[in-house]
Order: structure tokens, then sequence, then C-alpha cells
């Protein structure tokens, strides 16, 4: 009797879960809406006007949302765009694997779809920031800039190939064994049900964000869909041909090239405190982390190294004033605008 009251339980709790699901697919948020793409739909928010536009590709695993507060900020001087990639949120799921090309290109047809064409202003936190410049690598001739945030590189098994086995598990560079447990409550149907405990733990350095878009963020982490999607993109740093293709594909452009970057200092004593790394270690992984980081200036002859002083990897949440200024600076230096020093 117990294990059929069980049996029932998980069956009544995914059939909840599906239909929660469904019904929040069914109606995306205003302003955004769902635009054809490449391989799918994609949901996409524009806010403002002009140019040039402003497409921000959010990181691993966050949907648009996460950038909606500085989305707002920017549109005051023009036009900005933020979205779901393929399986995130509301946008449908695209076509797997989730290759690095496959992303670029549902961004591009989306763009394209929307009538939003360039010159484009390339905003890439961490996953976003490669994807930032195989866009620029792709078409070189609509980028007009591009800000990047603790960009991931395509040589990213250098950490794996360099560090010790149990200093790169313990580093959190590998980001997969940290959603295992919301996989399991997903497969379960309980991911609703712990919804408390999820959101304290995974949605810890979004706590400054409203409670609405908090809401948003949340839904788009209880979706079955997005883990798969996740989980196809991660699998694509440690594959060999995926990085090489990009490094192949062409050259980025010589625009005005900003990379924003973590604190060594914070980031050291974050790997200590959180990840349980010795001092030694953690300043072998933040070496590694700066030194392909700083890789990304050698892009184009105009790039430009900024360190935010005051944040770990999200810096657009720990000090989103230090990137909208960024940015703001970047637009105004492409349309002539010299501000004093």
């Amino acid at each position: 009797m117990i294990a059929g009251a069980i049996t029932f339980g998980f069956i009544a709790a995914n059939i909840y879960a599906h239909l929660a699901a469904a019904a929040w697919e069914r109606t995306p948020y205003p302003p955004g809406r769902l635009i054809r793409a490449d391989s799918t739909r994609l949901y996409a928010r524009t806010r403002g006007q002009g140019s040039p536009v402003i497409v921000i590709e959010p990181g691993l695993g966050s949907p648009g949302a996460e950038w909606w507060l500085i989305q707002d900020e920017l549109a005051r001087m023009t036009t900005v765009v933020t979205y779901d990639r393929a399986g995130y949120g509301w946008s449908r799921p695209g076509k797997f694997p989730r290759t690095s090309f496959q992303v670029v290109s549902d961004l591009h047809s989306m763009l394209q779809h929307a009538g939003l064409n360039g010159p484009y202003i390339l905003i890439g936190h961490s996953q976003g920031g490669l994807y930032s410049q195989l866009f620029g690598r792709l078409h070189p001739e609509q980028i007009a800039g591009a800000v990047l945030l603790d960009p991931v590189s395509s040589n990213h098994m250098r950490f794996q190939t360099q560090l010790k086995p149990e200093v790169y598990e313990m580093s959190g560079i590998d980001t997969l064994p940290y959603r295992r447990v919301p996989k399991i409550l997903l497969r379960l149907g309980l991911m609703r049900v712990c919804k408390g405990l999820i959101q304290t733990k995974l949605l810890s350095y979004h706590a400054s964000l409203p409670a609405t878009t908090l809401e948003v963020i949340w839904q788009h982490l209880a979706l079955p869909k997005a883990y798969r999607s996740i989980v196809s993109e991660h699998e694509q740093n440690r594959t060999p041909a995926n990085s090489s293709d990009i490094r192949s594909s062409g050259t980025f452009p010589p625009v005005p090239l900003k990379v924003i970057y973590h604190s060594p200092h914070k980031m050291v004593r974050e790997m200590m405190r959180y990840q349980g790394l010795q001092r030694d270690d953690a300043e072998e992984v933040e070496q590694i982390w700066q030194q392909l980081a700083r890789a990304y200036l050698r892009l184009t002859p105009h790039s430009e190294w900024i360190v935010a002083p005051e944040s770990g990897h999200y810096i657009h949440l720990d000090q989103p004033e230090l990137v909208i200024d960024e940015v703001r600076l970047l637009v105004l230096a492409l349309r002539g605008i010299t501000t004093p020093e």
C-alpha cells in the first residue's frame, strides 16, 4: 500500500509539472514574442529604438530575463534585444546537438525575421561570450562592437587538461555536476514541489532582481526542455570539433571590444570558501581563467581590458551599473560623441 501511494504521488507530481509547464509556456511575458528562427521559434524582447542594435547573449542556463533591468536602462538610448535560446524559457526547442554554430544560426535568423538589422553591438556573458565571438566571425560586416563579460573560451578544455582532476572537479568550472539534483527532481516531477529549496540554491546570485523577474527565471529552470538544451550546450564545450570549428570560422572584425573580467581576488576567495579549494589551487584556476579571457583581446586591435572590482562571475548582477556605463560609452563612441574623462 505504501509503495502504491508513493507511485501515485510521483505520477500526480509528474502530471502537475507537465500541466504547469504547458500553461506557463502558452503565455509569453509581454512585450516579448515568439519569432521564427533557423530551426525553431525564439522568444525575444525588444525595447528602445535607434542604431546600433544591442543584442544580449546570456550565459549557460540563463534566460533573457536575467538581463531585463539592464536592457531597460540601455533602451533609453538605442534598440536592445534580449532573447531565450532554443529550449530556454518560452522559446521552442531547436535542433540537437546544440553546437555553437546552431546557436548562432538561430540567433542570426531570428534577428533577420524580426527586422532587426545591424550594425549590432554584441553583449555576451560567459557562454554567451563564446557565441558572440562566433557571431562576429561569421557576420563581421554586421558588427559594430562587443562587450564580453567573463567570456568562455574556445580553448575551455585547458581547465580539464592542465588542472589536477580533483582540483578541476572542485573548482566549479564544470557546472554540470551542480545540475544533478535538478535533473533528478525534473525526472521525478518534483522540481516544482521543491521550489523554495531550488530558488535558494540556484538563484542566490539573482536576489536583487524584481520578484516578477525571479519568477520567470524560476519557471525557466523548471522546464525539462531547458535542461536538455543546457546539457547539450555544455557538452559542446568539451567537444574538440566544436572548438576548432569556432577558431577556423573566420576573422573577428576590427571593431571596439571590451572584455569585462571578474575580480581575481574575489574569485579566489569564493573558490576557497564555496568549493573548498586550497589557495594555491584556486590561484592556478584563476590564472588559467584570466589567460583564456585575455586571449579575446587579440581578436581586434581595438580591445580594452576592464576589471569589475566587486564582482564574481555574474558581473551584470554584482555590478550592473558598471556594465551599463561601459556599453553606453561604446554606443556614444560609435555615434562620434566624445565624453569628458
